[in-house]
């Protein structure tokens, strides 16, 4: 998955957002709050619902234009990278790209059957996040 999108904002203002975000997570799943200088290659674990648990490792930070990290559960590997491109003081051109990897032959197969239904669900999904940040920025309002 790849998103490649426009955003009316500093490219600083759309790191803070995602790093609060990231932060808020390990603080939610371990109790513990680290410092922003010791994220790059940070391991926590996390619920992922009822039966499935799994780790995050943040592989990249690298302020204010490179946030990175590896999700593994027993089923999968994704790994996801955010580059954020400075445009101008008030533009920043986002880039997420998602990588998959199945944890068997059967496994594949599903999620590539799954993949198929739920992949335009997921891209909306982290589309909404951008225009939220978009929102948030500039007070409310969508540009």
């Amino acid at each position: 998955m790849r998103i490649d999108k426009i955003v009316d904002a500093p490219r600083e203002f759309i790191f803070e957002k995602i790093i609060d975000s990231c932060l808020f997570d390990i603080e939610k799943n371990t109790g513990k709050r680290p410092k922003v200088r010791s994220l790059n290659g940070y391991e926590y674990s996390k619920s992922f619902g009822k039966n499935q648990r799994g780790s995050i490792k943040i592989t990249e930070l690298t302020e204010p234009s490179i946030y990175a990290f590896t999700t593994k559960t027993n089923r999968n590997t994704f790994s996801t990278r955010w580059e954020l491109h400075k445009i101008d003081d008030r533009s920043t051109q986002v880039v997420i790209e998602e990588h998959q990897t199945s944890n068997g032959f059967i496994q594949m197969i599903n999620d590539k059957a799954v993949g198929f239904f739920l992949g335009r669900f997921k891209k909306r999904q982290m589309v909404a996040v951008l225009d939220n940040v978009n929102r948030a920025y500039n007070g409310g309002r969508a540009r």
